[in-house]
Formats: structure tokens, C-alpha cells, sequence
């Protein structure tokens, strides 16, 4: 668990797609701050460059102390962080307020070690892991990361979701039986396909925007 990252959140006094625009024009990027304890959410901006150094790292386990306009500190998971499908430019940003003592959803991002050791890699199986883990857990409990280390899987083999070791007062929210990494077989070595079958199609990448953000965007 690593120490909160301060963040400055400034005033905003209008919104809507055309202010929240000039906003990002000028280097700021538009924000909003809610949590059950929070009685009306507060709007602000944020100086991209700010941003930009937060989503460069652990962002979906990061906990942040974010200053707010009227002086005041409070503790925050950012919960949804819209960007620009082509730039990757910080668009939006919804940050939850954590409430010391109540446990939270949280997305933990997934660290693998030990992907070239792993005989089933070096055979020349691929291996695939899921990117994020679900799970519930006190403000001062999120790990930054879920470890594991899959240097003994041969072809085949998986690790489930009953198989990680969590931090303590940590709880998975994901089915206990669902595989988060695995090495298969490698396309290059299957049997080739006929000439007669289609491509299969390009993935599309679908950028969602948080219920906040859109409430934002709207006004």
C-alpha cells in the first residue's frame, strides 16, 4: 500500500460541454467529487499535467488526498477517468470520496512475475491474464496491485481467482473458479486455418463515461 498522492483541485464556477471545452484548452481538465458522505457533489478542475502524472501510474487503486477549493483535504479513489479514444487526453474525472472505516468496491490492477520462466511460455504458449481483479476493501487496506507469479505454468495450466493470496481484510467479489491467468497454445503452432475462413475482426476499443461525467457534461 503506498502513501496518498496530493492532488489540487481548483474552483470551477460554470459547466457544460462548451466551458468544460475551454477548460481543456487551457489546461485544465473538468472534475467532480461525490461519495455518500458528500451532500452535493463538488465540481472543479484539475491542471492536466497533474492528471497525467496520476494516470500514468495505478490510477483504478491509487488513493489520493485531494484538496479541495475551500481548503479542505479529503481522501479519494478516482472511479472513472474518461480520455480522448485517439490522444489519450484526460477528458473527465470523477473521484469517490473513501470514508475511513467503510469498505469499497475497487478494481486492483494484476502484476504478473515470471512470465519468461514459465515452461509453457518457453514451449511456446501464450500467456494470458486479466487485466484488473474486483475486489471489496477498507480505504487504508487497497493494495496497489495483485501479485502473482506464474514461472511453474506449463501449457494449460491456469491460476484462478481462489488461488491469489490477498491482503488481509481484502475480499474478492469475483467468482472463486474464474481463471486470472493461463498459458495456451500458441496460434502460430495450431493448425493452419483454411484459406476460405475470414479474418476475425479488429477489436474496438468503447470508451465509457462515467454517470458523474455525463451529469457534468449535460449541464
Amino acid at each position: 500500500m503506498s502513501e496518498l498522492v496530493t492532488i489540487e483541485m481548483e474552483a470551477r464556477e460554470k459547466t457544460g460541454k462548451g466551458e468544460n471545452g475551454r477548460l481543456r484548452h487551457s489546461g485544465y481538465v473538468p472534475c467532480i467529487l461525490y461519495g455518500p458522505e458528500i451532500k452535493e457533489n463538488i465540481k472543479g478542475k484539475l491542471k492536466i499535467r497533474d492528471v497525467q502524472k496520476v494516470l500514468a501510474g495505478r490510477w483504478e487503486s491509487m488513493r489520493l488526498n485531494v484538496k479541495l477549493p475551500n481548503g479542505e483535504e479529503e481522501m479519494c479513489l478516482i472511479r472513472e477517468a474518461q480520455r480522448h479514444p485517439l490522444t489519450d487526453m484526460p477528458l473527465h474525472i470523477d473521484f469517490l470520496h473513501l470514508v475511513r472505516g467503510r469498505k469499497i468496491n475497487v478494481n486492483i490492477p494484476v502484476e504478473v512475475t515470471g512470465r519468461d520462466d514459465a515452461p509453457g511460455v518457453k514451449e511456446g504458449g501464450v500467456l494470458e491474464v486479466v487485466r484488473e481483479i474486483e475486489v471489496m476493501s477498507l480505504p487504508m487496506s487497497i493494495p496497489d496491485a495483485i501479485h502473482i507469479d506464474v514461472s511453474n505454468l506449463g501449457v494449460g495450466d491456469a491460476i484462478h481467482a481462489k488461488d491469489l493470496v490477498l491482503p488481509e481484510g481484502v475480499e474478492l467479489l469475483v467468482e472463486p473458479d474464474e481463471v486470472v491467468a493461463i498459458v495456451v497454445t500458441s496460434r502460430g503452432v495450431e493448425e493452419a486455418a483454411p484459406e476460405t475462413e475470414a479474418p476475425a475482426a479488429a477489436d474496438v476499443e468503447v470508451v465509457a463515461k462515467g454517470k458523474a461525467a455525463k451529469e457534468d457534461e449535460a449541464e
